[in-house]
């Protein structure tokens, strides 16, 4: 008679055993000297979009801090949460102070092209 005991451990009898599973890499934790309260997140979520505004694309705003035009756009979305890192960059871009972009004082004055000044 068989033996119909379902699921079998590892498919059928002649497949090879299946490999063992990679061990768990632990992960980092972020520093929490880094975090943002949701005020101060909220005026670099702001803050990045009106230097994206003034630099005219993600790609050119990339380009002055450094960091990925991507990683940009999915900072201006009203439900991320940005680091740190990010508001010291984004803060050195636009020449301000950290504390300045933090406290939501940032004021961004786009070039006007065409008109004397």
């Amino acid at each position: 008679m068989h033996d119909l005991s379902w699921p079998g451990s590892y498919g059928q009898e002649n497949d090879p055993p299946c490999p063992p599973d990679p061990p768990e890499t632990p992960r980092r934790r972020k520093s929490g000297a880094l975090m943002l309260s949701a005020e101060e997140a909220r005026h670099v979520r702001v803050a990045v979009r009106k230097l994206r505004r003034a630099f005219g694309t993600f790609r050119a705003l990339s380009v002055m801090t450094g960091i990925p035009a991507s990683t940009l756009r999915r900072a201006a979305n009203p439900k991320s949460s940005p680091t740190g890192t990010l508001a010291i960059r984004v803060a050195a871009a636009a020449g301000v102070a950290v504390e300045v972009l933090l406290g939501g004082k940032l004021v961004v004055t786009t070039p006007v092209i065409g008109r004397a000044a």
